[in-house]
């Protein structure tokens, strides 16, 4: 029976933090696993742990450190810097412990002549001492690091491990505990399934850019072949290549397309001619062509291609006339009709990053604004709807779409953070 899970190996949790609470929840009361059995690791994504330790269900903490100096940890981690450095997350560590009475564990691979040296394990116990960490509310599991393609890094040995956690526990009163590496057969260890994936797709790549290489050499060789090959004699004339049609086929397929423009010509002549004499303020009539339906919400809807230039330029020069009608005051009697086209509101999906420029934070808090107005909105009509109130199809669909704009959200505010 399952009976212990570890939130890890997965993306980073705190950054999806809505639904991993909906899962540990579910396993707590579908599956009947305890929360004291149920693990969240995390990176360091400060804010969240602020709001995990607020939570109430009794998970545990693990937190990925790694490294115990500023310069190493931003290094190998770069949300380090992101999330205010090694001293707010241990500061933020402090505050959980004081708040949740938990015991937190720290999560560190050692890396061979990386860090996992005495000199190392020391300066972990001294960070622990520093933000007054207590010693029984800390323990640090030692992972071996599982090989990882496009990282360097190798495993530490076994003696390596053993000095480690002596130095902590012999100077520092800081248990330890090795960990046995799991998972390497199924691509299971941090970035492990990513660099494989990563080497496949590569590998695929190079396959298809030697068959393109195959494919050019070959054109090469054939053009070479006709090239090389033997002149005809002039008795026998000029080689024939390709295939011609009949001239006279030419002839009048020239003559249809002839015709056809002296039509298309006289068809817009006097409309151009009396357009020409309009001038700015000139009330114009517009006409709306038929397969045109301004309150089709049909998205596939393709502009008309024009058939010759004459037609382009036409719809040109009508779009520079309204352009200039419109850069100065309408007079009095000039009359303007309002055509209003509600569109969707669409729901940006994607991959979370944090945005830095002030233009994207400009626009990202504009987005969160409304976010918040439609929930708002979609919770009114919740209540109007458990009051006995009917919905019409576009109040329905606004309360169906209330997990998007709740997804949205979250994601624009970690973006925020």
């Amino acid at each position: 029976r399952l009976s212990n899970v570890v939130m890890m190996g997965m993306g980073e949790p705190l950054a999806n933090y809505r639904n991993v609470m909906d899962a540990i929840k579910r396993m707590n009361s579908d599956l009947g696993i305890g929360a004291r059995k149920i693990t969240v690791s995390t990176v360091g994504v400060v804010p969240n742990i602020r709001k995990l330790m607020e939570e109430d269900i009794q998970v545990r903490l693990a937190v990925s450190l790694h490294c115990s100096n500023e310069e190493e940890r931003t290094a190998l981690l770069p949300a380090n810097q992101r999330y205010g450095g090694l001293d707010e997350l241990m500061s933020t560590i402090r505050e959980y412990i004081d708040t949740t009475k938990r015991r937190v564990t720290f999560e560190w691979a050692l890396i061979e002549n990386q860090n996992d040296t005495p000199e190392v394990a020391r300066e972990l116990g001294h960070l622990l001492e520093r933000f007054g960490i207590r010693k029984d509310m800390a323990h640090v599991n030692l992972i071996p690091l599982n090989p990882t393609g496009g990282f360097e890094g190798s495993p530490s040995g076994r003696m390596r491990v053993k000095e480690f956690v002596s130095v902590l526990d012999r100077e520092f009163g800081i248990t330890g505990t090795p960990r046995v590496r799991r998972g390497i057969d199924i691509e299971a260890g941090c970035g492990q399934l990513k660099a494989t994936v990563k080497k496949k797709e590569e590998k695929e790549a190079e396959k298809v850019l030697q068959k393109k290489m195959e494919q050019s050499i070959s054109a090469v060789e054939d053009l070479k072949s006709f090239i090389d090959q033997p002149a005809h004699s002039p008795s026998a004339g000029p080689p024939i290549i390709g295939v011609y049609e009949d001239e006279e086929d030419d002839d009048v397929e020239d003559a249809e397309i002839g015709d056809m423009q002296l039509s298309i010509e006289d068809m817009f002549s006097e409309r151009i001619r009396q357009s020409n004499e309009l001038q700015q303020g000139s009330i114009v009539n517009f006409e709306f062509h038929d397969a045109v339906n301004l309150d089709d919400d049909d998205d596939e809807f393709e502009d008309e291609s024009y058939e010759n230039d004459l037609d382009k330029q036409e719809a040109q020069r009508l779009i520079n006339l309204v352009n200039s009608s419109f850069a100065s005051e309408p007079s009095a009697k000039t009359h303007t009709t309002s055509i209003s086209v509600e569109e969707k509101e669409t729901v940006l999906v994607g991959p979370t990053t944090t945005i830095i420029d002030e233009e994207s934070i400009r626009k990202s808090k504009k987005r969160r604004k409304k976010l918040l107005k439609l929930l708002k909105a979609t919770n009114r009509l919740k209540e109007l709807q458990t009051n006995g109130k009917v919905m019409n199809e576009e109040q329905l669909e606004k309360i169906s779409r209330e997990n998007e704009y709740k997804d949205e959200l979250e994601s624009v505010e970690h973006n925020l953070q």
